[in-house]
């Protein structure tokens, strides 16, 4: 590039320092600088402006070439970035990001290594596909939620369109009546150890103290999604006696209202033999789609506050549950329950919470 330190700017020092000003990408801002540098001679040479802009020599004697070439619309002009061509492909790196978003996923990295040579013949390192996938994508390996081979896509697609409209019939069924919308479930809670991942030092691998021991409890629990309001209550056993009690005492604690609980289709829930009060109705949810039920977070949460834990009895486990029930809060429930197409049904609804002022 000789001669390249002998360019004649032809814009003055005033002219270079105003449009200087006016560039919002550093990038610009830099080039414009190169020339006012060495038109007001504050910089003596092409080595002076690359120490004051911190630069390399090559890359400042790059811009100037450019503006020789086309003035300052060429070298201020967007173009394709240079370097070396990406080891995969960007229609092949949009493929693998659709790819990833499918729940299935991947197993491990090295199964990503191998896919890109499968599908489309591309050979990498595995440290170039981990950089892309974890460094840059921040996609990681995680823990797949459980999903029933019995479980109907279709109606786990079609629950969510058709809540609105079973919600407005049964607004139009008693329209006198305030109508609450709530989730409820049962879940078990043991001496058997849960186990979660810990954070040690490297190399440090983690150690849970575990004595199997098969007792438990079933924690019988409905949450209003829209206030945060909750009920619970404990029993020994997972059966139609114990939950027609838990309606019993519910409908007690709520008489003046008409309650829609949402619910699986287990068969404690469908029996005939269930007393259930006047004003309760029971929707179920498709079978084999618990994930349709917020309550499932509630469950998650709590069972990661017991997470590896060593339980002397059956009643120190229960004193802990109740007391991280009791530091639930109407706003935390909220926000663990309240999903898109929950909110969305009950606007269309009509369904408002009876009390605004939740805490």
């Amino acid at each position: 590039m000789s001669g390249v330190s002998k360019i004649e700017i032809h814009e003055d020092s005033a002219t270079l320092l105003s449009l200087m000003k006016q560039q919002k990408q550093l990038g610009k801002h830099e080039r414009v600088q190169a020339l006012y540098l060495l038109k007001s001679g504050e910089a003596n040479s092409i080595l002076h402006v690359a120490r004051i802009l911190g630069h390399n020599r090559i890359t400042v004697q790059r811009w100037l070439c450019e503006y020789r070439q086309g003035g300052l619309e060429y070298l201020l002009s967007p173009r394709a970035h240079g370097g070396r061509q990406a080891l995969i492909p960007p229609e092949v790196q949009a493929a693998l990001r659709q790819r990833l978003k499918q729940p299935r996923g991947f197993v491990t990295y090295q199964d990503v290594v191998d896919w890109l040579a499968t599908e489309y013949g591309i050979t990498v390192n595995y440290w170039v596909v981990y950089d892309l996938v974890r460094r840059r994508w921040k996609a990681k390996l995680k823990r797949p939620r459980p999903s029933h081979a019995l479980q109907d896509p279709t109606a786990l697609e079609d629950f969510p369109k058709q809540l609105a409209h079973r919600l407005s019939l049964a607004v139009g069924v008693a329209p006198d009546l305030h109508l609450r919308d709530w989730v409820e479930d049962e879940s078990r809670f043991g001496l058997k150890p849960i186990s979660r991942r810990r954070i040690t030092a490297k190399g440090v691998e983690p150690v849970a103290v575990q004595h199997w021991r098969f007792k438990w409890v079933w924690l019988y629990g409905l949450v209003e999604p829209l206030t945060g309001e909750s009920c619970f209550w404990e029993f020994s056993h997972l059966d139609h006696p114990c939950f027609g009690q838990v309606l019993q005492c519910f409908a007690q604690q709520y008489p003046d209202d008409m309650h829609i609980i949402q619910l699986d289709r287990s068969s404690v829930h469908r029996t005939p033999k269930l007393d259930k009060p006047n004003n309760v109705a029971l929707l179920f949810q498709p079978a084999y789609c618990p994930e349709l039920n917020p309550i499932e977070q509630l469950w998650a949460y709590l069972k990661a506050q017991l997470a590896n834990r060593y339980w002397f009895d059956l009643e120190e486990l229960q004193q802990a549950i109740s007391h991280h029930i009791r530091q639930l809060t109407h706003s935390g429930l909220r926000s663990l329950t309240q999903r898109d197409f929950l909110m969305e049904a009950f606007e269309v609804a009509g369904i408002r919470p009876k009390q605004l002022l939740y805490p």
